[in-house]
Order: structure tokens, then sequence, then C-alpha cells
């Protein structure tokens, strides 16, 4: 079975020290509280992803914060890997935060059955041909990227690799869309 690695904040959740509205959840975890909304389509995407694919949902955020939150998503048959499972990347900057890389490999050798579906485009950097970059996510209740990219993840995983350039994504959902 082909692998998916999804990032989690801002892919398919967003969290947050203030509540946004109605929508959003408090979540307590080691007594700071997170007020955190789903992507809309997260839970119909999720679905569709763990029939399809071996998932495994991989944060920058502490494990036990990712627990929390999937508690309340409350969704059976996914891995979850926190920052303890991310490497650390070098930053050209001292004013900028260390970017985080997710070492593919630790989950497959065979780079040809895997994508990984992030909004930091710094994550593909070892990885170009694996990684399908999304609109970062912040609570436009409108959003409708984890549809669209429903579409493509079902196109791609009947091809005999996963690996290729995937920045026309959107452009080849759409035509996928109106066969």
């Amino acid at each position: 079975m082909k692998k998916l690695v999804l990032d989690f904040d801002e892919t398919l959740v967003y969290s947050t020290s203030q509540s946004m509205g109605p929508e959003c959840v408090p979540i307590t975890v080691d007594d700071t509280t997170f007020y955190t909304m789903l992507r809309p389509g997260t839970k119909d995407f999720l679905e569709f992803a763990r029939r399809k694919f071996e998932v495994v949902v991989w944060s920058t955020g502490q494990e036990n914060y990712l627990n929390a939150v999937w508690k309340y998503i409350d969704m059976d048959g996914f891995t979850l890997w926190g920052r303890e499972h991310c490497k650390t990347m070098e930053s050209n900057s001292t004013n900028s935060p260390e970017p985080y890389e997710k070492p593919l490999r630790l989950l497959t050798e065979d780079l040809s059955q895997i994508v990984i579906v992030d909004n930091t485009p710094s994550v593909f950097t070892k990885y170009p041909l694996n990684g399908i970059l999304c609109r970062t996510w912040r609570g436009e209740p409108y959003d409708t990227e984890l549809e669209h990219l429903s579409y493509y993840l079902d196109w791609l995983n009947q091809q005999p690799s996963m690996q290729r350039d995937h920045h026309a994504w959107r452009l080849e959902t759409v035509c996928l869309r109106s066969r």
C-alpha cells in the first residue's frame, strides 16, 4: 500500500491561543489551552485517505499536543508522529526559527511509493518529487483545498510512481474533474 504523510497544523487543523469563534474547540495540553478548528472537509478527507493509503500524520508540534487534538478528531487507523520524529535543518538566518525536516526514509526506502502533503515548502528540500504543497489554512470557512486534494491523490494513487513534479497539482485536478 502506498504511503501518505500529512502535515497537521495549518494543513488539517488550525490552533491558536485565542478563540476565533464558536467553531473553535478548547483543548488543554500541559496547562496550556489551544483553540482548535478543523479545516473544512477534514474528516471526509481523512476517511478517504485511510481507505487508499497507509497514512502518517506528522506534526512539528509536540507529540502530546498532536495526541490531544487527535483525540478530538476521534479517528482510528492513522500513525501520529510529533516533533520528536523530525530533524532540525540548519538555518541560514540567526533570526528565523529552525525549520524542520520530515525524513521520509524513516517510513520507507522506496520513495516512489510515498508522498507528503504540507504547507511549508522547506519540508520538500530533500524530497522535491515527493512533496505536494497545499495552501496554508488559518480558519477560512469556505476553503476547498482538501476536496481538490482528494481528487489529485486518488489519481496519483493509480500511478506506478507517486514521485513527480507536483507544482501544478491544482490545475491537474481541475482537468481530472472535468472528465
